[in-house]
């Protein structure tokens, strides 16, 4: 009796033991846009600088170690049940209850409507009965807890096997202004397990006289501003339409600075850091490289720029521009995947320049990588070989 008693104890050490180990593996987290976690747990988790993460320290967000782990068990398809209105981002885990802090000021990415892509990195892969985004309603009021009925389905990508990274081209509905998406990874409970899986990303569709194409937020003053920025763009000098870097304003990625005659992209919530010293992939910002070119002989030969304006939103679209005939060294700076392009931008990628014709898909990236992506044709107009 006792050595089966004994034996039954080592097998439960044992079967704990695989058990906290199964637990430990964490799950997975939306790195791209990044979701609010990963951008409170890059801002430093235990000394936060951004007002909104130290609000959310504060509140609670211990969690932020394992921002992978926002995950509730057996929910099988029933989240608002499991998931009361208020505590979406947190998926009612105390330990997150900071990232469900009804604020105006979260570090956000900014974007535009249409299709974009949207990275879930698996650091434990399930199979998975669906990956669900939602995104609130126009009118949303950030003021105010998010609750379930703030929501509306956008995108179901259904069944997949079990993979390390997931990516999805989610189609964002025309919007104003801040906004949430918010995104659930339902494992499949007929084939592995009923877990689900909660993220929370913050968005910025630009409003107001916020120009929606722009690479920053600078306001669209008039036509003749975006008429230039763009003869800018094709003319070589990359840098004529951003905005000199200020060492006491806040930037987000993907807003783009100049400085010292220099192109800079922030790669998350950054103020005080100034470029130069601070850029490199995993630091503040991203040296996009010099911002004046050699100008080519082109022009714009229809630079018509379209202002549509309303009380809630305004729109740019630029007709046409003409493409480069240049030959010889492209001086067009280097395509970066993720980096919000207008239309008539150019770049340079795998060897040849490329021109932005579809603002929304040129900032997707991926599949609309140009020259590389399987779609990129809908999103670029190849202008040159650079070789």
């Amino acid at each position: 009796m006792k050595k089966t008693i004994m034996k039954c104890g080592v097998s439960a050490v044992v079967l704990g033991s695989l058990l906290a180990a199964g637990q430990a593996f964490a799950h997975g987290y939306i790195s791209s846009p990044k979701a609010r976690y990963i951008q409170c747990a890059e801002n430093g988790i235990e000394n936060p600088s951004h007002p909104a993460c130290i609000a959310a320290k504060a509140a609670g967000n211990g969690g932020l170690y394992t921002p992978q782990e926002v995950a509730v068990g057996g929910v099988k398809d029933n989240h608002e049940f499991f998931i009361p209105d208020g505590r979406l981002c947190s998926a009612n885990r105390s330990n997150l209850f900071g990232m469900d802090l009804a604020r105006t000021d979260w570090p956000a990415t900014a974007v535009n409507a249409g299709p974009r892509t949207f990275t879930w990195t698996n650091t434990a892969a399930h199979k998975t009965m669906y990956f669900r985004y939602y995104i609130t309603k126009q009118g949303y009021n950030h003021s105010q807890p998010l609750r379930w009925s703030d929501l509306e389905l956008i995108h179901d990508s259904g069944k997949a096997d079990q993979e390390a990274v997931s990516n999805h081209v989610v189609n964002l509905p025309a919007r104003t202004g801040r906004h949430i998406v918010y995104s659930i990874w339902q494992r499949d409970w007929e084939r592995d397990a009923a877990e689900g899986f909660y993220q929370c990303v913050d968005v910025d569709f630009g409003g107001g006289t916020t120009s929606s194409v722009a690479s920053t937020s600078s306001s669209v003053k008039s036509s003749s501003s975006v008429a230039s920025s763009v003869a800018s763009s094709v003319s070589g000098d990359t840098c004529s339409n951003l905005p000199a870097w200020n060492a006491s304003s806040t930037y987000t990625n993907p807003q783009q600075v100049k400085h010292n005659n220099k192109r800079y992209q922030a790669n998350y919530w950054t103020q005080g850091n100034d470029p130069t010293t601070n850029s490199g992939q995993y630091s503040y910002w991203l040296d996009l490289g010099a911002c004046a070119g050699t100008p080519t002989s082109s022009s714009v030969a229809s630079s018509a720029v379209v202002v549509s304006s309303s009380s809630k939103s305004s729109s740019v679209a630029v007709s046409s521009v003409a493409s480069s005939t240049a030959t010889g060294t492209c001086t067009s700076p280097a395509y970066v995947n993720g980096t919000s392009y207008a239309n008539g931008a150019k770049v340079q990628n795998a060897g040849s320049e490329y021109q932005c014709t579809v603002a929304g898909w040129c900032t997707v990236g991926g599949p609309y990588a140009p020259g590389t992506g399987w779609a990129w044709a809908n999103a670029w107009n190849l202008v040159r070989s650079c070789n």
